[in-house]
């Protein structure tokens, strides 16, 4: 798969704390390549070290199967794609089956088939998005009169998302309706995917805001195009390198979540809102927005306490999401290590 566990990034936490200090013991250029899988203080970071299954070449070729045959048709040579992927990617599997069984699906064979086949329409779709081929689609709307007040006010704010369904259709969406979005997040091991997305889309890359854990620049980015009243999107349920961390209850059992996105909201003083956009075969996207804070406090001597009760929010609201489309959870690695 092109996109595996780890195709839209997240924030890292070698930002500054609201002291304005780099974290203590954390070193901004760890190599994220040097992280073993294994390793149980590491093992939220197991996404970072898998690499990109397929070919720039595959990608291409389903491309020209969904031209000759329609999208519908492209899903015939997913569903083969996937099938030999969900038999011989048993790790993956493992984490798919593990996960449908928290959230109370099937979580046989099938059924893990099945929701790796949903991630693998969502990324195809992603192509097509990026394009801007937003009329394939049937897209709903939940709450976008937040960000069209937001847009009227000329005020910017940070969009909180998951690996859940597609961000690309709500940055896609957004174009058809004038409110610039940029996703802040962390693609190296997503390179081959992102790389051919810049060739489908030329301002591709002006969307993105690349996290480099050696330099913290992409922070003042983030900034200034908040100030021009724009958006800018994180994704909160992915930890990465030199990550802060915090213990959640998700799914009915302690998960461990990255405390960059709280600290960065604390930092940029700009509202934050919770941001889904859930896929339903055969071609609707149902976006969803909501508020989260209008700015968040990280009071001195209880910073940790109040980062943890941030993420214990985003981790309820991310379940109730989850449930809406159980399918369109795409984190395909152990995500409850720290039980």
């Amino acid at each position: 798969m092109a996109e595996e566990a780890g195709a839209k990034g997240h924030v890292p936490a070698v930002i500054p704390d609201a002291s304005g200090a780099a974290g203590a013991g954390e070193r901004p250029g760890s190599a994220a390549s040097a992280v073993p899988a294994v390793r149980p203080d590491d093992g939220d970071r197991a996404w970072m070290t898998r690499p990109e299954r397929g070919t720039v070449l595959g990608i291409r070729a389903t491309l020209l199967f969904c031209r000759v045959f329609g999208r519908r048709g492209a899903g015939v040579l997913l569903a083969v794609i996937t099938f030999y992927y969900a038999l011989f990617a048993g790790k993956a599997r493992r984490a798919s089956q593990d996960y449908l069984r928290r959230i109370g699906q099937p979580h046989g064979f099938w059924a893990s088939w099945r929701h790796i086949y949903t991630f693998a329409r969502c990324a195809l779709d992603r192509v097509f998005l990026v394009r801007g081929e937003t009329g394939r689609f049937r897209i709903t709307h939940t709450g976008i009169e937040h960000l069209r007040a937001l847009q009227a006010e000329g005020k910017g704010a940070l969009l909180l998302g998951a690996h859940l369904g597609s961000f690309e259709a709500m940055r896609a969406s957004s174009v058809d309706k004038r409110i610039p979005i940029h996703i802040l997040a962390y693609w190296q091991n997503a390179k081959m995917i992102n790389d051919f997305l810049r060739t489908v889309q030329a301002d591709f890359d002006v969307r993105v805001i690349p996290i480099d854990p050696r330099d913290t620049s992409y922070i003042l980015t983030a900034k200034e195009a908040i100030e021009r009243g724009e958006l800018v999107a994180v994704l909160g349920d992915r930890v990465g390198v030199n990550d802060k961390t915090c213990t959640a209850e998700f799914l009915g059992a302690p998960a461990r979540f990255p405390t960059g996105p709280y600290t960065l909201a604390a930092l940029l003083k700009c509202p934050i809102y919770l941001t889904f956009g859930l896929y339903h075969g055969p071609d609707r996207y149902d976006l969803y927005c909501e508020p989260f804070a209008e700015q968040l406090e990280m009071p001195r001597g209880r910073r940790e306490a109040a980062t943890a009760a941030h993420a214990q929010r985003y981790a309820e609201r991310l379940e109730h999401y989850c449930r809406l489309a159980p399918l369109n959870w795409f984190n395909f690695y152990e995500f409850w290590r720290s039980e």
